[in-house]
């Protein structure tokens, strides 16, 4: 029976080569075989953090070498809004695809291991994040902090007694040559 078009009888035919296995069955390790060999959906299904905050650092680590796309986007940081907009997608991506892109590209002992070495990178990549998130905002304020409220009606007046104090003494210079 056909609605609106679609055909609701179920599919015979085998669906196209897909690198996702469905089944969580007992298939062979066949981590680090390349972007051909298929993924266990507990693996590809699950967003990787590691690939998200530590991007370009988790891919050398993951040989996912993909991940080096970041430096030449991260120009478009010059862009106001788009640069941002564009990194922040490209970071997602990363995040969606790591796992796949690590299962795929390293060789790893077993699922648990590659999930304790996923959630190790994860890990990482938060606390970094956290501390740049305080770091680079403390370092900024320590630099306009003082001159924010620095008073500088005293510099000014000091720096022309300075010049007035210069100038009586070249006058009295010159009056002497003379």
């Amino acid at each position: 029976m056909t609605i609106s078009g679609f055909n609701n009888r179920p599919a015979t035919a085998s669906p196209a080569k897909s690198p996702t296995v469905n089944k969580p069955a007992n298939l062979a390790n066949n981590s680090g075989q390349g972007k051909e060999s298929p993924v266990l959906d507990i693996i590809s299904k699950r967003f990787n953090w590691g690939a998200f905050f530590l991007s370009w650092i988790w891919g050398l680590g993951n040989r996912s070498y993909i991940t080096l796309l970041i430096f030449p986007v991260s120009l478009l940081g010059l862009i106001p809004f788009a640069g941002f907009f564009v990194t922040l997608g490209l970071c997602i991506w990363f995040g969606i695809k790591g796992n796949t892109w690590a299962w795929q590209n390293k060789q790893w002992k077993s699922i648990e291991h590659f999930h304790e070495v996923q959630k190790k990178w994860a890990i990482g990549g938060i606390i970094v994040t956290i501390i740049f998130s305080i770091v680079i905002p403390a370092v900024v304020l320590c630099m306009v902090l003082p001159v924010l409220f620095t008073d500088t009606t005293a510099m000014e007046n000091s720096t022309r007694i300075k010049m007035a104090a210069n100038e009586v003494q070249q006058a009295v210079l010159m009056n002497e040559v003379l």
